[in-house]
């Protein structure tokens, strides 16, 4: 009897310490983490690939002084040099890096896309979910000292305007922008394209269409508690004074509509939401990039992001 006792308060203990830790994941601010994981630009690795007649197109890596390593893939105008506005891209998870080639037709702006760390299977079983839940963690949480490397390397540019620096996120990219925006205030305008708030439900949803109700409520409930610290409704007031432009597909089968009047909702003003006729967006679908590339082209310009008079000036020496 006495061993039962001694095993069920071990038990009891270990428990306790589980949620202590959990709760300490859950509530921690990780704003110095990000800043120490950033560390310094201290190496800068880039291969010119073929790009087009009006874009230089190159594969980077950037590495700190600690060893953290980025890859992104840039596209830079050809031409006389000049100080070209710039968009940070966090694209749809099975592109990465090369986000930059569904972007071909936004002019006169630099565009650097930003590779994940971790690549997600088309499909999980429950094992393979949880065998991978450290390294999804960590990949997603070091998403932010990798934008914020990869701001650090534009800001070294002489043929970047940083005043017209835009942080776009689309897809599985959208949900990192406010905690980015919140933890770096350089971008000057933010941009969430196809996304939401509300990460529980959000992977709840999508788990659902696919295995049920039931896994996907656990899936949920884990997945909203491991992604607390990049959770968009906690920073999404915190974009403002930047304005926040959002657009959303109105029969998008995969972020529910309420999910995206969430994070609308909470986030400050200035804002603007603009809904598109679509489902999800899909790089198979042109037609729907290249409405939403004009979208976007429209309201950079009504936020004089793409003001030919801002756009044209010499680079600096």
């Amino acid at each position: 009897m006495r061993f039962f006792r001694r095993i069920l308060q071990f038990l009891l203990v270990l428990v306790g310490l589980l949620l202590i830790g959990a709760w300490y994941l859950y509530t921690r601010d990780y704003t110095k983490y990000f800043l120490k994981t950033k560390g310094k630009l201290a190496e800068v690795n880039e291969r010119i690939t073929e790009g087009n007649p009006h874009f230089k197109k190159s594969w980077l890596t950037l590495v700190n002084d600690r060893g953290f390593t980025v890859n992104c893939g840039i596209l830079v105008p050809r031409g006389e040099p000049r100080r070209f506005p710039a968009i940070i891209l966090l694209g749809g998870k099975a592109t990465g890096k090369y986000a930059i080639d569904y972007a071909l037709e936004i002019p006169d702006v630099i565009l650097i896309a930003v590779d994940y760390p971790y690549e997600p299977r088309d499909s999980y079983t429950i094992p393979q979910f949880v065998r991978d839940i450290p390294a999804i963690r960590t990949a997603l949480i070091d998403m932010m000292p990798s934008v914020m490397l990869v701001t650090d390397y534009l800001w070294q540019r002489a043929d970047v305007d940083t005043t017209l620096v835009v942080l776009l996120g689309y897809s599985f990219g959208a949900p990192f922008v406010p905690c980015l925006m919140a933890n770096d205030h350089r971008p000057a305008v933010a941009a969430i394209v196809y996304g939401g708030g509300d990460l529980r439900s959000l992977i709840a949803h999508n788990v659902n269409r696919y295995e049920g109700k039931a896994l996907s409520d656990f899936v949920g409930i884990l997945g909203g508690i491991l992604l607390h610290p990049v959770e968009p409704l906690r920073y999404v007031d915190r974009i403002s004074p930047a304005p926040l432009v959002m657009i959303n597909g109105a029969n998008d089968e995969q972020i529910p509509r309420k999910n995206t009047e969430l994070l609308f909702r909470a986030a400050r003003e200035p804002k603007k939401q603009i809904w598109l006729e679509s489902k999800h967006v899909n790089p198979a679908n042109i037609e729907l990039t290249k409405e939403i590339i004009k979208t976007l082209n429209e309201e950079l310009r009504r936020l004089k992001v793409l003001e030919p008079g801002k756009t044209g000036k010499r680079a600096k020496k």
